[in-house]
């Protein structure tokens, strides 16, 4: 016969029962600053991203004022903050954070990008292999072509090791976070973002991509990272070079200048089907083309949105020229 086991005693009876541990706290944020960055946010990618938000149990944050309003900070393209992202308490305070750029739509259902990303770990998408090694090359190497024509270059960024060199970097690691969308931890990324922001080794432009090097650098010296499905940070550009080039046409564009309205509805397809092939679309470079994002047409401006922009100024030049010579 087998021992009676010992009945429990009324006190430990009485404890509770482990219930379900607390939900994470995460929230998204994004930074406007300057009026144009807000009108576009708010029209062409806030709806978006307020629904993901919704879909997916994430608090939305949206700054509208710098987080370094000195004069460095005012010297700086708005970019540089997001370096400082958690000197802002209600974002210290989270578990983790999704960083998106306020120039980003997100595509309906798109899926947790926190999935797979545990607290500590960096989550990005690698700006070398999106949406492919070969993919993203190709989308170079057409950009480079089309810059050559009209007297212009490209830095020449050809590995990860370039890309790092051109800021100083002799060090650096074989790989370039795409900094427009980021999983980030407060406490394990804060710092390194943070040392980002101190870098001041090239004056801050365009072609030095703003903060995205030293960004880079930092957060991948300081610890793990998990690389997100490239479609969470799925750039236009690459899109436009490797799928849509006769929209960047100067010939195209010339024969199209007297049916504008034709010119943006077929924009504003190829914006859609780039949109559908991806979890976030990101315009970097070309926010003027999330005008596009939006259906509506104003017919007294020729059947184009007011805010739907024309081609690039230098594609504009080259399409005034290409016209000339059709017309003699």
């Amino acid at each position: 016969m087998a021992p009676l086991r010992p009945k429990p005693s009324a006190s430990a009876r009485r404890q509770p029962r482990p219930g379900p541990l607390p939900a994470m706290k995460r929230a998204i944020a994004t930074l406007v600053v300057g009026e144009a960055c807000r009108k576009r946010f708010a029209a062409h990618a806030a709806e978006s991203v307020r629904a993901y938000a919704k879909s997916h149990g994430l608090a939305l944050v949206v700054l509208d004022k710098p987080i370094d309003d000195s004069p460095r900070g005012r010297a700086r393209s708005p970019a540089w903050q997001k370096c400082l992202l958690f000197d802002v308490p209600k974002l210290r305070a989270c578990d983790q954070v999704l960083w998106l750029d306020a120039d980003i739509a997100v595509a309906p259902g798109a899926p947790d990008v926190f999935d797979g990303v545990p607290p500590g770990t960096l989550g990005a998408v690698e700006q070398f292999s999106s949406p492919t090694p070969a993919d993203y090359a190709t989308a170079q190497a057409a950009t480079r072509r089309r810059l050559a024509a009209i007297g212009a270059s490209l830095a020449d960024d050809d590995t990860p090791q370039a890309f790092y060199r051109h800021y100083g970097f002799e060090d650096g690691p074989d790989a370039v976070v795409q900094t427009g969308v980021m999983v980030l931890t407060p406490e394990s990324h804060g710092p390194a973002m943070a040392a980002a922001y101190a870098e001041d080794r090239r004056p801050d432009s365009r072609s030095m991509l703003y903060e995205m090097r030293p960004l880079s650098y930092h957060l991948l010296q300081n610890g793990p990272v998990a690389w997100l499905d490239p479609r969470f940070n799925a750039l236009w550009a690459t899109s436009l070079a490797n799928h849509y080039p006769f929209l960047m046409d100067p010939a195209f564009l010339a024969a199209c200048r007297d049916r504008p309205d034709i010119l943006a509805r077929l924009k504003a397809g190829c914006v859609a089907a780039a949109l559908a092939r991806a979890h976030f679309l990101h315009f970097a470079g070309a926010a003027e083309d999330m005008a596009f994002l939006s259906k509506k047409r104003d017919d007294a401006s020729g059947g184009r949105g007011p805010d739907a922009p024309g081609p690039p100024k230098w594609v504009k030049g080259q399409a005034g020229l290409a016209l000339k010579r059709r017309r003699r």
